[in-house]
């Protein structure tokens, strides 16, 4: 028996995906760039909305007081990787060469 050749009738072959996420992608969001990427803006979009929607139930359920809390706890997560961000977009021009 001759030994087949790549591609016949190996299912190894097949591409596996990396069980790393790609750069900005979280919980099957595309969390990169929104102004590079019209898939980001929309992931962006729909973080947004959610949160917006979970701010208002608090709100309405608990208390403003409560919804105030939540929208300082949403803005500080969400201000962590938007200074990463720009840390690393703005470093030294030495790191570039």
């Amino acid at each position: 028996m001759s030994e087949p050749e790549a591609g016949e009738g190996d299912e190894s072959t097949e591409v596996e995906q990396s069980p790393v996420p790609a750069r900005g992608e979280r919980f099957g969001f595309d969390l990169g760039n929104p102004v590079e990427r019209e898939s980001a803006a929309f992931s962006w979009l729909i973080v947004v909305i959610i949160a917006a929607v979970a701010v208002g139930a608090v709100g309405k359920l608990v208390s403003p007081l409560a919804a105030v809390i939540l929208v300082l706890i949403l803005l500080g997560i969400v201000s962590v990787p938007i200074f990463r961000g720009l840390r690393h977009g703005l470093g030294s021009p030495d790191d570039d060469e």
